[in-house]
């Protein structure tokens, strides 16, 4: 009897420990690049311009325009609910209340940065791989996630630190990938623009877009953000300058400097047009900084995953076990190992096409909630305050929508069958929850 009473006590204490605000500007932006960044590029280039041809600078813009028009309904949000840990779900919350939209938005959200943080450990696996290929990537990449978390658990301040640190290595060696490319570089590589037509310049962008996704793990840490009225709509338009500017770049450096046959086919594509426009240390420079910087990914979709998951079982969506808080590190401990867990699963697919897919869905999905959750708030709350407002309401988060919509449609009929599958998923874990919900004291 005496060791159960002590646990509960602890199980309170740890609930009733908050997050810390202890991130800065700059640390807020990179954590948004970062997460941007890190993994997905390095994995789907090769996979894109073999889909698109030159033309996927093109849908690279097209994504970059798309996601400027959905992350200003984020930055709205972010400032105007900036106690509101978790992103999303907080935000949905807000507008509709403890019911099975809030869930569903948290939930999506939630698989967005999961898979994330996914593909981040298989591009680094594979990354490793291109050096010593006894390795068995896909194990190397469970061990790398099991690595982050704990990293993770340390803190909002050792997490921080590290991304800072990693996405300041993959700017400066992308940023030599694109200078480098300028010794090889031929403009006919880019002719025809279009060898497929323009459908999958138009098709490829809801395959291209999870690498627009940072800034969702921007709002996800609102709570932890210092001055978040201010620097969360600013952090917002920075991470999306530098995405575009990092992305845009690396593709036209990649189509001019090198030939196709280099690149397509390979799971290491950066790193292969490198070695050819470099010699073998570009190939070498280019392994190590994805080895290094793709933690980026890794280290931003747990951090951010972990806040979604621990904000689900504060508005009561998840178990209780899941809303604690370590009380020397102010990390959400269990929620963090239970993210942790959902990313392992996800890379025990081996499939990167189907965890790309997911990130799409997962993003997607939760953003055209947050969309609909600023045209709610406004008539709900108008007197709300509100540091940041998106421009030419109602039509920009309406367009966010119908662009968010289209990407949906556009997926392949396989990704559409997994984002149904998730959402039963999701229900039926809401209804579980809510029974489980009921037995707790």
């Amino acid at each position: 009897m005496k060791r159960r009473l002590t646990f509960h006590k602890t199980s309170e204490f740890d609930r009733d420990i908050p997050l810390i605000r202890t991130l800065n500007l700059v640390q807020t932006v990179f954590v948004g690049i970062g997460t941007a960044i890190g993994g997905v590029v390095f994995a789907i280039m090769g996979i894109a311009i073999e889909a698109a041809g030159p033309s996927i600078v093109l849908t690279f813009l097209i994504g970059a325009l798309f996601a400027l028009i959905i992350g200003l309904s984020y930055a709205e949000l972010g400032a105007s609910v900036p106690e509101a840990a978790g992103g999303a779900i907080s935000f949905v919350r807000r507008a509709y209340g403890d019911n099975i939209v809030t869930f569903i938005a948290g939930w999506f959200s939630w698989i967005g940065s999961i898979t994330d943080s996914a593909i981040g450990s298989i591009v680094f696996a594979s990354s490793v791989h291109y050096f010593f290929p006894w390795v068995e990537p896909f194990s190397l990449a469970i061990i790398t996630l099991i690595v982050v978390a704990l990293i993770n658990f340390k803190g909002t301040n050792m997490m921080s630190t590290v991304q800072f640190v990693l996405t300041a290595i993959l700017i400066l060696t992308l940023s030599l990938y694109m200078t480098g490319a300028s010794f090889s570089f031929e403009l006919g590589r880019f002719m025809p623009v279009f060898p497929y037509g323009v459908l999958p310049a138009l098709y490829m962008v809801s395959f291209i877009f999870p690498t627009y996704a940072g800034y969702e793990s921007i709002t996800q840490l609102s709570e932890e953000v210092k001055t978040a009225g201010k620097n969360i709509p600013r952090a917002l338009l920075l991470t999306w300058v530098a995405i575009t500017i990092i992305f845009t770049g690396t593709a036209i450096a990649t189509i001019g400097a090198a030939p196709p046959e280099v690149y397509i086919g390979s799971d290491t594509p950066l790193q292969n047009a490198a070695s050819y426009f470099l010699g073998p240390i570009g190939g070498i420079v280019v392994s190590v900084a994805s080895i290094v910087a793709v933690l980026t990914t890794i280290n931003g979709g747990m951090a951010g995953g972990t806040r979604i998951a621990y904000a689900l079982s504060r508005s009561r969506f998840l178990p209780s076990v899941f809303d604690r808080v370590h009380p020397r590190y102010r990390s959400p401990y269990t929620a963090l190992a239970l993210t942790a867990l959902l990313a392992i699963a996800f890379v025990l697919t081996r499939s990167v096409n189907f965890i790309v897919y997911a990130i799409t869905l997962g993003y997607s999905v939760t953003a055209i909630m947050v969309c609909l959750a600023l045209m709610r708030l406004r008539r709900k709350e108008p007197q709300l305050y509100r540091p940041f407002r998106v421009p030419l309401y109602p039509y920009t988060p309406i367009l966010g929508i119908l662009v968010l919509v289209f990407m949906i449609v556009t997926l392949s009929l396989e990704s559409l069958a997994l984002g149904c599958v998730l959402g039963v998923v999701g229900v039926v874990l809401f209804i579980l929850t809510r029974k489980i919900r009921k037995t707790e004291v």
